[in-house]
């Protein structure tokens, strides 16, 4: 189906290829281990490096340089849907070059991270790199703007869908992708300690194609091309003290996506048929509230936030639903070296009454998923820190599992969509 969407740039496998290995190659020193989701999600977090590459230190006219190199070991068992397990071995690195003079500000992000999987071949290399002028209007209005490139190489990783009798599964590139961005945003603050924040930004992304792609097909062999409209709003208010470790701070988000698909089908409501319909678009709203609190001179941070997600798939609503997105984070530093912090969120989605009829207990569907994650740091000297870090992710569905010969009766699939993943990581941190 021929693409009339004026913004999406064609890329050839060839090129992407290429395109890839000079954003790495620019990314010399930058980060992001990307999770079991991170065909869809990674590009979306490429944003700003300059708050988590370095210190946060104060920065003054002139060149400014924040860095981070993360060198780590550890092990994995699931990823995603799969049902693999194995070792790690992987380094990351984030450089923040910045020039600041008078009230203009200009930020080079550049990332590069690569992980090493043992006992399973889910080997990824990533990267990320970007343009972030600022202009400071006034004391109390920021005009910002964005141009990145990120992308992600992984090399024969085990295709799911293309199972065989015997259960073997070819290797395929078909996961990876890339992605630039542009986008702008203004930062104002009205009133005192109190900030407002509007955000845009175009997101576009283009995976390599298998060469079993058909439009008409089921979606497992269709590179997810999407282009996204992303909207932010913002407003917050911080406390007496907050500035001093001992307040609070609370805000209001609300949060609009617009999907465009250059590759998918829009599916028939119940069925999930695609053949002959429109491109897929999609629309998600999220409003959110925040509370955060500040205690024992800033040894003590606690963030609890709710957020309502609606999804709407304007076509028969076969994607369309609304669920729960709560987040809580806490941390705390022991003393001046050891610090430790927690985040718990969960994502709790109800389809419509027109979405996957076929459910496993005939009930309408739902997809529920929690992470809870945890950080040990350790600091050393010259900017050294020990780091350790847990993360276990579960996911419950009602969605019929795949079981080959059965269902899909034609098909060698094997994939149970309810799993635990569990991902366990030590290494030694450099920031500058």
């Amino acid at each position: 189906m021929k693409d009339l969407h004026p913004l999406r740039l064609p890329v050839s496998p060839h090129v992407t290829r290429i395109a890839l290995a000079l954003a790495l190659l620019l990314a010399g020193g930058a980060a992001a281990a990307a999770g079991p989701d991170a065909p869809d999600s990674a590009p979306a977090s490429a944003d700003s490096t300059t708050a988590r590459a370095g210190k946060g230190a104060k920065h003054h006219d002139g060149w400014n340089l924040d860095a981070r190199v993360l060198g780590y070991g550890g092990g994995f068992d699931g990823y995603g849907v799969r049902r693999v397990s194995g070792g790690l071995l992987g380094a990351e690195a984030a450089l923040v070059p910045e020039l600041r003079a008078g009230e203009w500000k200009l930020a080079v992000p550049l990332e590069l991270a690569h992980r090493q999987t043992l006992g399973a071949s889910l080997s990824e290399t990533s990267g990320h790199v970007a343009v972030e002028p600022t202009y400071r209007i006034s004391r109390a209005l920021d005009l910002c703007a964005e141009a990145g490139l990120s992308g992600a190489w992984r090399p024969d990783w085990p295709d799911l869908y293309q199972r065989d009798a015997t259960g073997y599964m070819p290797g395929t590139e078909r996961y990876s992708y890339l992605s630039w961005r542009v986008g702008a945003s203004l930062h104002a603050r009205p009133f005192d300690r109190q900030h407002l924040r509007l955000h845009y930004r175009y997101v576009s992304t283009t995976y390599e194609r298998d060469p079993a792609f058909d439009p008409g097909a089921p979606m497992h062999l269709t590179p997810r091309d999407n282009g996204q409209h992303r909207i932010d709003l913002s407003w917050r208010v911080l406390g007496e003290g907050y500035a001093r470790g001992d307040g609070y701070a609370a805000g209001v988000r609300f949060g609009y996506d617009h999907r465009q698909d250059f590759t998918l089908l829009a599916r028939d409501a119940g069925t999930g048929f695609s053949s002959g319909n429109p491109l897929q678009r999609l629309d998600r709203a999220e409003p959110a509230v925040d509370v955060e609190l500040k205690r024992l001179e800033g040894r003590l941070e606690a963030r609890l936030e709710y957020g309502y997600q609606i999804q709407n798939d304007p076509f028969q609503a076969y994607y369309s639903y609304q669920g729960h997105h709560p987040t809580l984070v806490i941390a705390y530093a022991f003393d001046e070296a050891l610090s430790a912090r927690a985040r718990l969120e969960g994502w709790f989605h109800t389809y419509g009454p027109d979405s996957k009829a076929n459910t496993a207990d005939g009930k309408r569907l739902h997809d529920d998923k929690a992470l809870v994650k945890g950080e040990l740091r350790y600091a050393l000297r010259d900017g050294l820190s020990l780091v350790a870090e847990g993360e276990w992710i579960w996911r419950d569905t009602n969605y019929p599992d795949y079981v080959p010969g059965v269902y899909p009766a034609t098909r060698f699939y094997d994939i149970r969509w309810s799993y635990d993943n569990l991902r366990t990581i030590a290494g030694v941190e450099w920031r500058r």
